[in-house]
């Protein structure tokens, strides 16, 4: 939601950490709330500090078209790496491509994603920054390399779920001694969040770094926006626009 919309110029929400003050100068104020607030933290905290990539490695980054897929990929291109997105439908795959560098994008959809990974990744996956679960990480896991890592950073296939998900290769982490590692941004220290915003601030400054955001008007939107992060129906940061304030 945007900032400016309630009035609150100077300050924004951050997960975890109460409001925290901005600097106004930096436009949209929509930015403190994605590229700059959770999202953004949480993808440079997951990819830098559990993924710990190293140059010319492969990352494959699932929901690779929203707040935190599409920075984590701008990232890891950044440094270096070889970066696969998994993202729903065609459309959004070449706007993962085309808009957000990566090297390549798989259609989750489609049939067979193991072996198109393996022809995305024919060195094999090192890190796979995980957003989704389920059957998509579920043929990951047998492309991963040796001493792969695991940020996992959400299970959008399980939030809905009526059954547990009965996983054909979890044998894959132990057969490739693979580190998984759930986390939260809001459990991750001030600083190291405020070391986030000021690499992503100089990246995004630098033009080395897109904010997407997917905006509708009004309160009215707010459960379909709700349902459409959820469904992939949005391409970054969902932000619900109010009537009133002077900035989205």
């Amino acid at each position: 939601m945007a900032l400016g919309d309630f009035g609150w110029q100077d300050y924004a929400l951050s997960h975890g950490q109460g409001l925290r003050r901005l600097d106004a100068a930096v436009r949209p104020l929509s930015l403190h709330l994605g590229l700059l607030g959770s999202s953004g933290e949480t993808a440079w905290y997951g990819l830098t500090q559990l993924g710990r990539p190293e140059a010319g490695e492969t990352v494959v980054v699932s929901a690779a078209g929203g707040a935190v897929g599409s920075a984590v990929g701008q990232i890891a291109r950044l440094l270096g790496c070889r970066v696969v997105g998994i993202a729903g439908g065609a459309e959004k795959c070449a706007a993962v491509v085309e808009r957000f560098g990566f090297h390549a994008c798989l259609d989750y959809r489609a049939p067979n994603l193991t072996e198109r990974l393996r022809a995305a990744a024919p060195a094999g996956v090192d890190v796979c920054f995980e957003n989704v679960g389920g059957a998509v990480l579920d043929a990951v896991l047998p492309v991963l390399n040796p001493g792969a890592r695991v940020p996992l950073c959400g299970l959008v296939a399980h939030y809905n779920a009526t059954q547990p998900y009965a996983f054909a290769n979890v044998m894959k982490l132990l057969d490739q001694c693979v580190t998984l590692t759930g986390f939260r941004i809001g459990h991750v220290a001030p600083a190291l969040r405020e070391q986030a915003r000021a690499a992503l601030l100089g990246w995004w400054r630098q033009g080395a770094l897109l904010a997407p955001e997917t905006v509708t008007d009004g309160l009215e939107t707010a459960p379909a926006a709700l349902v459409g992060i959820l469904d992939g129906g949005n391409i970054g940061k969902r932000v619900i626009r109010l009537p009133w304030g002077d900035e989205a």
